[in-house]
């Protein structure tokens, strides 16, 4: 049965044991660079699907900018009346159709794919020319900005490319310090 998480003190008190079960593994460090999160449970740990949003906020942004997104996705599924992913580019498309901001009708589609993360932060993002169109435009909007401040994790197709050694990133060994309130974060 696998060890769960259920919150970032959890993941913290086992930081230890994970880091060297990567390292231990040279083909999994490399994959853990790419998506820490696939890294954990392919150790066997069950990462608690309610946490896990939060898990990869925090590791990849920080605590500060953590804590703006998940206050940013209350805020948008308050708006919208129900839970919204603003990182799902099917389900924001279908949020817009559901507020009546974008039609459904033959023709372009509008790309609802969140900025992609460049150097200096996010790109640019496809729905700002809609910003006005709606409240929950607004947070919905800085949510994405803040999210691109980084890159994503790996999907998990690249992930296991990566642990089967298709691709070769130049990491041989991953080291980490968890430390309470000093993550990296990204600009608010």
């Amino acid at each position: 049965m696998a060890d769960q998480i259920t919150s970032w003190a959890d993941l913290q008190a086992r930081a230890a044991e994970i880091l060297a079960r990567v390292n231990a593994d040279p083909r999994l460090g490399r994959a853990a660079a790419a998506n820490p999160l696939l890294a954990i449970e392919r150790l066997d740990y069950s990462i608690d699907p309610e946490i896990r949003p939060a898990l990869a906020d925090q590791l990849r942004l920080g605590p500060g900018a953590a804590g703006r997104l998940a206050d940013l996705r209350r805020e948008v599924a308050g708006l919208a009346g129900r839970a919204v992913d603003p990182d799902d580019a099917e389900d924001v498309r279908r949020l817009l159709v559901e507020l009546g901001i974008v039609a459904v009708a033959p023709g372009p589609v509008l790309d609802t794919r969140p900025p992609r993360w460049r150097p200096g932060g996010a790109g640019p993002d496809p729905l700002r020319r809609l910003r006005d169109q709606h409240p929950v435009l607004p947070p919905l909007l800085d949510y994405r900005r803040i999210s691109a401040a980084r890159p994503r994790f790996a999907s998990e197709r690249i992930f296991v490319a990566l642990l089967d050694g298709e691709r070769t990133p130049p990491v041989t060994v991953v080291a980490a310090r968890l430390r309470r309130g000093t993550p990296p974060t990204a600009d608010l």
